[in-house]
């Protein structure tokens, strides 16, 4: 099954998905969503409605490579990380933080239990946003899912463009994310007759998929975290 397909497929009517807004789920529960994405898709879908509507955030964000470990983007500048941070001190209220997350089932566990230390850590407002080297495929979107269903409404769960892919940052929407982030062209105009011109990177091209996606855009002021 690849991305498209777990987001344009139904899910089954009997999912459960009302645990979406109660509680993280367990860890062994967002490990099984590994191997049920229309499942993840949907639960983190509901947590995302539930905490924030059908708005998506979009946020300009200077480029970046994926990390080995993490960075975090502070004020304007980027600290690397030679592992994922603390849970406890190390994060500031508007950090931008960016963690690489393996596909090896231990790399998963440690995902997970990292979450739900953060979550249980009563974070500041912030941001992260889940990537992998494993750039295609299911993993980033289920990455993006178990953060969403583990996490409080004030930390945001960004689909990086620039990290993830155009493509797959627009499915990840239909995962739970509730912001798209990214560097952002400047809007053009045909010859002429001074139309815009969507390019997908643009600010309008961004709204596009958004709406396309059945969401709601909204620009982000430059200061969000």
């Amino acid at each position: 099954m690849n991305e498209t397909e777990a987001t344009q497929n139904p899910t089954p009517a009997s999912a459960p998905i009302g645990a979406a807004t109660s509680d993280p789920p367990t860890v062994e529960v967002l490990l099984g969503l590994v191997r049920e994405p229309l499942l993840a898709a949907a639960r983190g879908r509901a947590r995302r409605d539930a905490l924030a509507g059908r708005r998506v955030r979009i946020v300009a964000r200077a480029s970046l490579g994926v990390p080995e470990h993490a960075v975090i983007v502070r004020g304007g500048e980027v600290l690397t990380q030679g592992r994922w941070p603390a849970t406890r001190g190390a994060l500031q209220n508007g950090d931008h933080v960016v963690v690489q997350v393996g596909t090896e089932p231990a790399d998963r566990e440690r995902y997970v239990r990292w979450l739900h230390e953060l979550a249980a850590s009563e974070p500041p407002p912030m941001s992260l946003a889940p990537c992998s080297r494993t750039a295609a495929g299911l993993h980033p979107l289920w990455c993006i899912a178990a953060a969403r269903l583990c996490l409080p409404a004030h930390v945001a769960v960004e689909a990086r463009h620039d990290l993830l892919g155009i493509r797959l940052a627009q499915v990840a929407l239909g995962f739970g994310a509730d912001a798209l982030g990214g560097p952002i062209e400047t809007d053009r105009s045909l010859p002429l007759c001074g139309v815009t011109r969507p390019d997908e990177n643009t600010a309008s091209g961004l709204a596009t998929l958004v709406r396309h996606a059945g969401l709601q855009p909204v620009h982000a002021p430059e200061s969000t975290p």
